[in-house]
């Protein structure tokens, strides 16, 4: 069961990335093309989904049904942000557009208020703009590897509201975020885009928002929830106050701030944890 969960979206992360890299044959010097990790971020997480769940119906029956489509636009806008304007007074339209999308396409129970939607766009702009900054992306595997953590993090967390089916999800997405950074660190050079950090900083407002509107015995406080979200532009912050520092230093800083925000999700939701109620 594992094998089948697990397997073939990883398995179709490294195919997408792999196939991204020869696909156009440059000088070995060159950089690789900038779509390929969130195409394979992307089209991994979705596979999962279908796994899990099949195919949605049009529109779909089950709220937490709208990941799929949703995801499916912001992969989209994160693969092709290379045609999108570069000039500085609009550079941030996939930003905003993306958390456009998840503010007001995902349909999760009891969201539906102006001001949790709110909350959710403000959290997905700042995600998807923390991920985007230089210090998070140089070296390349340093923002998958944060978006390791982040996932593996909310997938503890959705485990202990007993969703199944998207705490196998989100440890997908963990897995192929690690095959990601394995696979930049391998290939030198290696870059990651802001789209990348488009279709990263999503995944993590949607599954934190999904998983605290299944939430109803309130296993998992909200302030957990918020914790692995706010990872991204904790670690941004951090680096950019020490930007005085080495390359080397800066990543080792922001995985250092990132993890602490995650183990701190962890650690208060396991501390707070209530046994679920026995059969009767």
């Amino acid at each position: 069961m594992a094998i089948m969960s697990f397997g073939p979206p990883l398995l179709l992360a490294v195919v997408v990335m792999t196939f991204g890299w020869q696909l156009w044959k440059k000088p070995r010097h060159a950089k690789p093309p900038y779509w390929t990790p969130a195409a394979a971020l992307g089209l991994g997480v979705m596979l999962a989904f279908v796994i899990q769940e099949g195919l949605p119906s049009a529109p779909p029956a089950q709220k937490w049904h709208w990941l799929l489509p949703t995801l499916l636009a912001v992969t989209v806008i994160g693969s092709t942000h290379r045609v999108f304007p570069r000039r500085r007074s609009i550079r941030f339209v996939p930003e905003l557009a993306t958390a456009f999308i998840a503010a007001f396409a995902m349909e999760f129970p009891g969201q539906d208020t102006i001001e949790a939607k709110l909350v959710i766009g403000i959290g997905t702009l700042l995600a998807t703009m923390a991920g985007r900054t230089y210090i998070l992306r140089r070296p390349s595997w340093a923002l998958p590897v944060i978006a390791w953590m982040i996932y593996g993090t909310l997938a503890v967390l959705i485990l202990q509201v007993y969703f199944a089916k998207l705490t196998i999800i989100a440890g997908a997405a963990s897995m192929i975020a690690a095959a990601i950074a394995v696979c930049v660190l391998i290939r030198k050079p290696a870059t990651l885009s802001a789209g990348s950090s488009n279709v990263m900083g999503f995944l993590a407002v949607a599954f934190a928002a999904c998983g605290q509107a299944y939430d109803g015995n309130d296993a998992v406080s909200t302030v957990c929830w918020c914790l692995p979200v706010a990872a991204l532009p904790a670690a941004a912050c951090a680096s950019a106050m020490l930007s005085d520092l080495r390359q080397r230093r800066h990543s080792v800083i922001a995985i250092a701030v990132a993890a602490a925000c995650c183990l701190a999700a962890i650690v208060w939701t396991l501390a707070n944890r209530v046994p679920p109620p026995l059969p009767y």
